[in-house]
């Protein structure tokens, strides 16, 4: 692990343009979540090609069970990821299922967009109806249970203590434009988003002691079955150049082929800003502002990354 004594050190943005070497990725085991249809089904692809073992977990029992049979080295399970019983079975299975017994690679990928009634004025003679927040309940909710579950397997695996018989592990959190830009009108869709980096910040500075790192792909627009065919339509007819879903799954390979990668959030921008689909935008961290790098000191005075996992 190439890692500070505080588990994260700020060395830039990550060169996404490099070539890199995904070697080291065969043989390992991955889950990736709702990883049977749009971009899941292309990080499960793009795994399965360098000779990763992967358990796609998803509610669509025909399409998961149809890329069963049709990708060696994989098993499907279904999971709903807001329900925790689900998630604590798809990790009992994917034990199971994994040649060493192990779990190296979780793609907490499985998410929502619904229309948002947060905000739905219900007119001048009704009063305001409880909203549904089902987006939150999938969307941060599940991915709290994905991010528990793979802590605690990881720990499990590789002890408290940093030595160099940990073998690499990794969380990768799921973000969106919607992490970092304005999105009007979805505000469930934007906290939850911008949730992703809330939780890769509260580990990314400690994770590295059960030998683990965590980081957050966040995908620009990709034509999948989230949105609508009319409104990626619209969207195009605007002059939006879309991002691939190919290109999020190299994006994905050169997070985990490469160690030294903790604590970024790396965006799948489509090929109008970037050659290769992807870029490090270097948004988690703040190089040009001391004040805010004082700010961040005495934030972790108090429970310092030195003292381990859990104070």
């Amino acid at each position: 692990m190439s890692q500070s004594v505080q588990g994260y050190t700020h060395n830039g943005p990550v060169g996404c343009s490099l070539p890199f070497d995904t070697k080291n990725l065969n043989g390992k085991t991955a889950i990736v979540t709702g990883g049977a249809n749009g971009l899941g089904e292309g990080y499960v692809r793009a795994l399965v090609a360098e000779g990763v073992n992967v358990c796609i977990a998803d509610l669509n029992e025909e399409k998961g069970k149809k890329l069963e049979a049709e990708l060696k080295g994989t098993k499907y399970i279904q999971c709903n990821t807001a329900i925790w019983e689900d998630q604590a079975h798809l990790f009992h299975e994917a034990v199971s299922f994994s040649p060493t017994g192990k779990i190296h690679y979780v793609v907490a990928n499985a998410g929502i967009h619904r229309p948002d009634e947060v905000f739905l004025y219900s007119g001048d003679d009704q009063e305001p109806q409880k909203p549904d927040l089902s987006t939150i309940d999938v969307n941060i909710q599940g991915t709290l249970y994905t991010a528990k579950l793979a802590s605690h397997y990881f720990i499990k695996q590789n002890g408290q203590k940093p030595s160099p018989q940990q073998e690499d592990t990794c969380l990768v959190l799921i973000g969106s434009g919607a992490a970092f830009l304005d999105c009007p009108r979805a505000p469930q869709y934007c906290a939850s988003k911008w949730a992703m980096r809330g939780i890769m910040h509260s580990l990314r500075r400690t994770a590295f002691y059960y030998g683990s790192r965590v980081n957050i792909i966040s995908p620009w627009y990709v034509k999948t079955n989230i949105l609508s065919e009319e409104a990626f339509a619209h969207v195009s007819s605007l002059g939006v150049v879309l991002a691939t879903v190919e290109d999020a799954g190299q994006c994905l390979l050169r997070i985990l082929s490469d160690t030294g990668i903790n604590g970024h959030s790396i965006f799948v921008s489509g090929r109008k800003w970037a050659a290769q689909g992807y870029m490090d935008l270097d948004l988690e961290d703040y190089a040009g502002s001391p004040l805010i790098q004082e700010i961040q000191e005495d934030q972790v005075k108090s429970a310092p990354a030195e003292l381990g996992l859990f104070v």
